[in-house]
């Protein structure tokens, strides 16, 4: 899904992490020490596929945006059963896909969702005998804990499957940010697979989601689902219908509720692996853009470092600027354009600077039509000045996951 290439004017990435600690010395140049990270996103992020472990497997963990497919997701009997777990929280919703590309009539796959305490939450089969191959459930959980999905077979066949889960609320942490209007070109890598788009909808506005196969053919088929943040379907189910030609599927939606909702993608109804592109578009009314660009706390100042928190979110391309004052003198920072940041990331920065007396730290998102659209404004004491009164610059954090 999502793979983002990272221009670094000499900087250190910091990967599985929302972290950056940017460290210059006072006397550079200030051309030297100014620190910027480009995440341009493409595809082949999130959507992670694995091949089971060797037999028995049994309470295998899984978690959002994983999917399992390979030589060893076997079932070989009636009595066989394959375990995967996942924890999960009380009021968290989740979407599973289980397929069997070799399964036929009169065997089925059959998929049970069993809570903390070993209760059934969900329970179904495939219906070979019409032609479906597949099972899939949502599911809002109701307690906290560890959760299982057993998968069995109803007849005594060697069948091979694939098992994929997605956290639908809140938005996952392997969800795909969608800017309004931008198409993203995308991939299913294996039967069952799911794909996780976040987007930031308001109800003021009235949307429309749209997928489109880009290669592949009957008998396989896209299907896409839109949930709210509260775990409720904005929009069900809603597929391709390649038998009678038709490659593309369109829902609209009117959002009964403010915040970041989720879209899925899925392949379920068929076993194939093809090409697609998704996107989300506004209608009408208000497509409100909300953006962040807030130090989450005070700034504080140790040992000549500077350390500041920040949560910075933008569902559309802005301009970051930051500033630096002592006294009555302002020095620009940065004046750097940034991409999609959404949902909104934890960002810290941390630089050295030398003791100057009271520090003001701006920072501002800009952009072209409605000029600055987001501020922040925080002081610190770093101590006296030393011999060497200038101002130090302070580096602004990676914008991205």
């Amino acid at each position: 899904m999502l793979k983002r290439s990272v221009v670094l004017p000499g900087l250190v990435r910091a990967q599985e992490r929302n972290l950056i600690r940017a460290s210059t010395r006072f006397s550079l140049p200030l051309a030297a020490l100014l620190v910027a990270v480009i995440l341009i996103p493409g595809s082949g992020w999130a959507t992670t596929v694995k091949n089971c472990p060797v037999e028995p497997a049994q309470g295998v963990p899984i978690k959002s945006g994983d999917t399992y497919f390979g030589s060893n997701c076997v079932l070989n009997t009636a009595s066989d059963l394959d375990s995967f777990a996942f924890n999960a929280k009380e009021g968290d919703s989740w979407l599973f896909v289980a397929s069997g590309p070799s399964i036929g009539y009169p065997d089925n796959l059959c998929l049970e969702l069993l809570d903390p305490t070993g209760n059934t939450v969900f329970q179904a089969c495939s219906d070979t005998y019409h032609g479906v191959q597949y099972v899939l459930g949502v599911a809002q959980l109701k307690a906290t804990g560890d959760y299982t999905l057993d998968l069995t077979e109803t007849t005594n066949t060697t069948t091979s499957y694939g098992l994929s889960l997605e956290r639908v609320s809140p938005a996952p942490p392997d969800g795909v940010a969608l800017a309004l209007g931008k198409v993203i070109d995308e991939t299913f890598l294996a039967p069952s697979a799911q794909n996780a788009f976040t987007f930031y909808a308001d109800t003021s506005g009235k949307y429309q989601a749209s997928a489109s196969m880009t290669s592949g053919g009957y008998p396989a088929n896209l299907c896409i689902w839109v949930f709210a943040p509260d775990g409720s379907a904005a929009v069900g189910q809603t597929c391709t219908d390649t038998y009678h030609g038709v490659y593309n599927v369109q829902a609209d939606f009117t959002p009964t509720q403010n915040g970041t909702y989720v879209l899925v993608t899925d392949d379920a109804p068929e076993i194939d692996t093809y090409n697609y592109n998704v996107s989300v578009s506004c209608l009408s009314g208000q497509c409100i853009t909300k953006l962040k660009c807030e130090l989450t706390d005070s700034p504080t100042y140790s040992s000549g470092t500077l350390t500041m928190n920040f949560e910075v979110g933008t569902p559309v391309a802005v301009t970051w600027n930051g500033w630096l004052t002592v006294g009555n003198t302002m020095t620009s920072l940065f004046s750097q354009a940034l991409p999609i940041t959404e949902p909104p990331t934890k960002e810290q920065v941390t630089q050295t600077l030398s003791p100057s007396g009271v520090v003001g730290i701006l920072s501002t998102f800009t952009t072209k039509k409605n000029g600055i659209t987001c501020s922040n404004w925080a002081t610190i004491n770093t101590g006296s000045a030393r011999s060497e009164s200038a101002t130090a610059p302070v580096s602004h954090p990676r914008i991205g996951r």
